[in-house]
Formats: structure tokens, sequence, C-alpha cells
């Protein structure tokens, strides 16, 4: 999709400018790139509609960055990134891929100790070194290698034969919670792809704290990399990172299919839920005049307010399925 590669760049250009002591433009980038986030369509479909006028009007792009979007619509690229790219050196690039590690600590690891790669970045962790640069405690050495292992584990994709058990063992422990009504595992998973990059789960109850905490520490856990009052993530013993999300029963049709459906099927269906007059998000289907919810219950009846059929969830691929699905008489082209 690509709302989702622009805001990548930007964010990586920001992380370059910022890098090279540039004050103000890396904040410039990074509004942008929260806009191209949130954006309900496709910036392609906003371009295509109202030209460079169109993407000026989103929220934190202007004409300058407005022409960058074109340019990477029309030729594939943005030459100013390209050129971004050279300047910087490569072991810097390499560990800024590392979650959650910034410009800046990754240029002072690569002049203060002269690291060259994630390989020696990860040795030197193991063995306590960064603990000689100020303000390098034991704590972010931890983070650091635990941002190693989730960057190898999310390249890595496991045949579904090895991921459903877990997943079946999870969902069963989940679903006999107390005050738990629904709980189902979403994304690749319920999609039944061949390779499965990571776990989606998600239920509706009113006991939260509990839901949170048993999964946090199901026996298939190894690490809890983030707990909140309605989601959680954790590192499983297999290497695959799951997710749990709690929404209220109001919201629970629309997450559904929101996490279950690959982006550019999801995409499409924003599409025609504005042409329609509606938004739709994980959060519900809404009248775009009033916020007034639009009430579905099901996925079912959320397909049907868009004029389609219901669509399996392993087609939801966009693969020609939701044209399939329209409704003749009621459904909007696209």
């Amino acid at each position: 999709m690509n709302n989702i590669e622009l805001a990548k760049i930007f964010r990586n250009i920001a992380a370059i400018l910022q890098m090279k002591g540039v004050e103000w433009k890396p904040q410039a980038y990074r509004r942008a790139a929260r806009s191209l986030d949130a954006l309900q369509e496709d910036v392609a479909e906003v371009h295509r509609r109202s030209g460079l006028k169109g993407l000026e009007e989103i929220p934190g792009v202007g004409e300058a960055l407005a022409r960058k979007i074109e340019q990477y619509l029309t030729e594939g690229r943005i030459k100013e990134y390209e050129e971004l790219q050279k300047t910087i050196p490569k072991p810097v690039a390499e560990m800024m891929k590392i979650p959650g590690m910034g410009p800046k600590r990754a240029k002072l690891l690569y002049e203060k100790l002269k690291i060259r790669n994630i390989k020696e970045l990860e040795q030197a962790a193991k063995h306590h070194k960064l603990q000689a640069l100020r303000n390098f405690k034991q704590k972010i050495e931890e983070n650091i290698l635990k941002g190693i292992e989730l960057l190898r584990t999310t390249k890595e994709r496991t045949p579904i034969e090895e991921v459903l058990p877990v997943a079946d063992a999870i969902l069963k422990k989940l679903k006999i919670l107390r005050g738990v009504k629904h709980a189902y595992v979403g994304g690749s998973v319920r999609r039944k792809e061949p390779t499965i990059g990571d776990m989606d789960f998600l239920v509706t109850t009113k006991n939260h704290p509990a839901v949170i905490e048993t999964f946090v520490n199901m026996p298939q856990v190894k690490d809890v990399l983030a707990k909140g009052e309605t989601k959680a993530a954790v590192r499983l013993k297999n290497g695959m990172q799951s997710d749990l999300r709690v929404v209220p029963e109001e919201s629970f049709a629309a997450a559904l299919q929101y996490f279950t459906g690959n982006k550019d099927h999801n995409v499409k269906l924003r599409i025609i839920a504005i042409k329609k007059g509606y938004k739709l998000s994980e959060y519900g289907l809404f009248d775009r005049k009033t916020g007034r919810r639009i009430p579905c219950k099901t996925e079912h009846e959320l397909y049907k307010k868009l004029g389609l059929r219901y669509i399996r969830p392993e087609n939801r691929k966009n693969r020609g399925e939701i044209e399939k699905a329209m409704i003749r008489g009621y459904a909007t082209k696209l």
C-alpha cells in the first residue's frame, strides 16, 4: 500500500536529517508520516481524484512534500531520499533497522565503539560493552538485544501447519476466561496464508485486566514486549510475535474485519464506505456527516451495509473478491 511505504520513507528521511543535525525538517516529515498512516484511502486515489492540490490538503503535507509524494506515485522513488541514503555510513543505516534504535544512538555506537554491523552490536551488548558509553545502562542493552531478536523473527515466516496448534491453544484459553464473549485469531492465520509472520488475537470482554494478565502469562510466552489496559504484545517461545487487542462489543465486527483482511482489501472497503457516505475503521462504521455509528453486530452485516455479499476470511486478499461480491443495484463501483 502506498500510504504505508511513503510513511516509512518519510520517517527514514526524518531520522537521517535528525542525525545530520537538521532542526525543523524531521518534525515536518514525521507529521506527514502520521497523516499518511491515518489516511482513510490510498494516497494514490487522492492524487488520481484531485492531483497535487488534493495531496496538499492532507494534514501536515504542504506543497514540497506533496511533490515528493507525486514523484513516488509516478516514478516509484523519491530522489531526495536516494541521495540522503548515500550520505550516511552503512553501519548506521543497518542499525537503524532495529526496532527502537534511533539515529543518534546508532551514530554514537558507530563512532564511539566502531560497531560496523548488527552482529557486532549483538556481541557488544551481550558482553556489556555498551555500558562504557554515557547513559547506556543495562536496561538499554537488554532492549537492544530484544530489538535485534525481534528484527530477525519478523523477517521470518512460519508454515501455517506449525502455527495453528499454538493459535488454537491460546484461543481455547482465552475463550474459557470469565466474561469473554468473543475470541478470534485474525490476520494471516484467519486468512489461512501458507506462511505466518505473527498472530493477532481479538477479544471482547468487560474483564480487561484478567484477560491481559492471562495472555502475557501463558506457557507459550517467552517475553512480554508491551502490556496496557486493552492491548498486549508478546514474543512466543517459537519466536513469533503475538498481539492481543480487547475491543468494545459495538466495535467487534469492524475490528475483526479490519484485523483479518490484508491491507489492500481493507483500503478498497474504506473507499466503498466513503463513496456511500460512511467512514469505516477498526472502531466501527460511521455516518460521515453526523458521526453516528451504523450498527453492525457481525461481519455479515458490515459487508451488507457496504453493498457486498459476505466475503470469507481466506478470500480477503484484494484479488477480485470485492468486485465479485458486489450486490447488483446496491454496491458502489470502484
